[in-house]
């Protein structure tokens, strides 16, 4: 790792301190000169140029003291640099922009497939790195194929369900239960009712069910009527239980 540029985030970058150190300036009068700069940016550019090229950061002293600094693109770098102009400071600036490239080639390098790699040492370094990467790929996937079966089940259906639905869903992942099963374990968790088919309204609250409820006629006298049905989310954390209960 080079000592004048390091990577943060996705981006190659230099700091204020290191600018500071390198140039022989104060670390003040670096700050002074990088806000100098976004100053007149932020006057000049439609984009905000600044925004992306410089990042107002922090670090600590040996005291354990937070200070500002900022963090700078190799864009920023040179913005700033330009009005270093001893002959040592232009031998610096060259180092610098040396750095930026060997660093910006080494990521490239370390990030392209092993067939687009020159070096013999480096494509077989990232050749055994894709094989890891493609292992450790297919174990997650095996660990996460149940799990994605049941979401995609889940998404299929988009709308609640009756118990007698759920019950068909629960079996495709391999649970075996029927609609009376499934009521009588609904009861037992205490989601619903032990002497109706209807939920507690905490479930309803926490979004696992819905009530549809009216009025019909029958025989010429007035009834009401309630269907209770399972919504996605309430779907998925009861097959979930379900799940958890047949493997203990």
């Amino acid at each position: 790792m080079s000592e004048l540029v390091f990577v943060e985030g996705n981006q190659v970058v230099t700091d204020s301190l290191t600018i500071s150190k390198v140039f022989d300036k104060r670390h003040d009068f670096v700050l002074r000169d990088i806000e100098v700069q976004i100053e007149k940016l932020k006057q000049a550019c439609e984009t905000d140029f600044s925004l992306l090229n410089f990042e107002e950061s922090t670090y600590e002293n040996e005291r354990k003291r937070k200070y500002r600094k900022y963090n700078l693109t190799e864009d920023a770098f040179a913005l700033v640099a330009m009005s270093y102009t001893t002959p040592s400071a232009m031998k610096m600036k060259i180092r610098f922009i040396n750095e930026f490239k060997k660093m910006k080639n080494y990521i490239q390098e370390m990030n392209a497939p092993s067939y687009m790699i020159d070096d013999p040492v480096s494509r077989a370094k990232r050749w055994i790195a894709e094989q890891e990467e493609k292992q450790q790929l297919q174990r997650t996937l095996q660990i996460q194929e149940p799990l994605v079966n049941f979401a995609e089940s889940c998404m299929a259906s988009e709308k609640s369900l009756l118990v007698r639905e759920v019950a068909k869903l629960a079996s495709k992942q391999g649970i075996i239960i029927g609609e009376r099963k499934l009521f009588q374990q609904l009861r037992e968790w205490k989601l619903i009712f032990r002497q109706k088919n209807e939920p507690y309204q905490e479930y309803v609250n926490r979004g696992y069910f819905e009530i549809a409820q009216g009025v019909r006629e029958v025989n010429g006298s007035s009834k009401a009527w309630l269907t209770m049905k399972i919504t996605p989310k309430g779907q998925a954390y009861i097959i979930n239980r379900l799940k958890k209960q047949q493997a203990s």
